[in-house]
This record gives structure tokens, C-alpha cells and sequence, in this order.
């Protein structure tokens, strides 16, 4: 009947407009996931001073590096935390969006 054909017809437009929601979300999810990959090669740049020092400190106290390098550790944390923290991933996000909308 024309009532069934109707429903089928909607029914094939919310199929498609639902797939096409999950393209666009599954585009979004990929591209956050490289965004914040991004996110984190610039973090270890900038932080590559205090990553090294405990690092070093790590290698020298072994076993010991949890009780011996809590500070070196708590500054290369402070310094990941800068670049890689919510606020400064919207603000690269946005400062990147204009370049992945091209893509």
C-alpha cells in the first residue's frame, strides 16, 4: 500500500543520513586521535630538556627512581601537561581545523 511504501521510503533516508552521521564521526574520531598524536610529538620537543634529566636520573637510581626522581618527574609531567592538557588541545584543534576540513 502507499502508507507501507511511504515508511520504507523513510525508513531508506534515515539508513542513509544515519551512515552518513557515523562517516562523519568516524572522520572526527580519526582526526582527533591524529591531532592529539601531533599534540604530543610537539609536547616531547618542547619538553625534551626535563624528559632527559629524568630520564638520566631514572638510569641512575634503577629501583630507587620511584623515591629519588620525584622531582625531575613531577617537572617533565608539569611540562607534558602544558602542551597536552584540554584547553591546549582545543586551541591547536582550532588552529589546525581550517587544514583538515581541505583534506
Amino acid at each position: 500500500t502507499c502508507h507501507e511504501q511511504h515508511n520504507q521510503t523513510m525508513s531508506d533516508k534515515q539508513d542513509k543520513k544515519d551512515g552518513g552521521r557515523d562517516g562523519r564521526l568516524k572522520w572526527s574520531n580519526r582526526a582527533e586521535y591524529h591531532l592529539k598524536g601531533e599534540l604530543n610529538l610537539i609536547a616531547r620537543k618542547n619538553c625534551n630538556e626535563t624528559i632527559k634529566h629524568f630520564s638520566e636520573c631514572a638510569q641512575v637510581q634503577g629501583l630507587m627512581v620511584v623515591f629519588n626522581c620525584r622531582n625531575q618527574n613531577q617537572q617533565m609531567n608539569d611540562c607534558l601537561a602544558k602542551y597536552t592538557n584540554d584547553k591546549a588541545f582545543e586551541e591547536y584543534r582550532k588552529s589546525r581545523e581550517s587544514e583538515l576540513l581541505q583534506n
